[in-house]
């Protein structure tokens, strides 16, 4: 299995660059010694059904081959992690117009601190995740890379740079179309908080109207969460054609 030491070396560094960059295998709470012991088992499957490569003459063509596997490997990884990047955006614009931005909790699998909201948003994406075989599939696209971009087959294109960035650009129009509901229910509350001001100025509008918009919205997000969910799952299963598209364009 490692009789050609260069075709183990780019698989090792192309699958451990999918995993430390893709969600849910590169969380932070993910053990280290899992983490490798993932990707060693992944590079030793991998690697007997790859054509021998050479190793590179020289350091600099060593050095670029290497960059190439990496930038493959991120690529891939950071198109998956833009749609679940996105959803968890979603949560982020409803706890914003909930009143709830200041409830943050630390979230390991962006590794960054989000509000609640965010946080749910992103629980229940990778339970929809797992629970279609996702992580599987992101094998599958793994190994698939393999076929369509070998080891020193990597083209740094246009389309490439033209697709990564539209993929990035996702995560903002991902993220205000499954909040929209939510914000437009709770603009509404913010223009009868503002009218009910006027009609009682009596009446501390700020008091009772922030109640309003955390009752508001947990209720419309109870109600919306089988719509979300739906909403998710179509997200996943467009996020494989992304995930393929940015494969073939490199």
């Amino acid at each position: 299995m490692l009789s050609n030491t260069p075709t183990f070396l780019f698989t090792l560094i192309r699958t451990s660059s999918i995993l430390m960059v893709a969600p849910i295998f590169g969380a932070i709470n993910v053990p280290g010694r899992v983490k490798v012991g993932l990707v060693l088992g992944l590079t030793m499957l991998l690697t007997p059904l790859l054509a021998d490569v050479p190793m590179p003459q020289n350091i600099i063509s060593l050095v670029l081959a290497i960059a190439s596997e990496v930038i493959v490997g991120a690529a891939i990884g950071l198109v998956i992690k833009f749609i679940f990047t996105g959803i968890e955006f979603a949560g982020q614009f409803a706890s914003f117009e909930m009143g709830l931005s200041m409830a943050s909790v630390y979230d390991p699998v962006s590794a960054s601190q989000v509000t609640v909201i965010g946080r749910l948003m992103s629980i229940l994406t990778v339970l929809i995740f797992l629970s279609f075989d996702g992580h599987l599939m992101m094998i599958i696209a793994l190994q698939k890379s393999f076929e369509l971009i070998p080891p020193y087959g990597y083209k740094l294109t246009a389309p490439f740079a033209d697709n990564l960035l539209r993929f990035s650009g996702d995560i903002f129009m991902v993220g205000a179309k499954l909040a929209a509901p939510i914000i437009a229910i709770l603009s509404f509350v913010n223009i009868g908080n503002g009218l009910l001001a006027k009609v009682v100025p009596q009446l501390n509008v700020f008091v009772v109207g922030f109640a309003i918009m955390i009752v508001v919205g947990f209720l419309m997000l109870s109600l919306m969460l089988p719509f979300f969910i739906d909403a998710i799952i179509t997200l996943l299963h467009g996020m494989w054609n992304n995930v393929y598209t940015i494969i073939e364009v490199m």
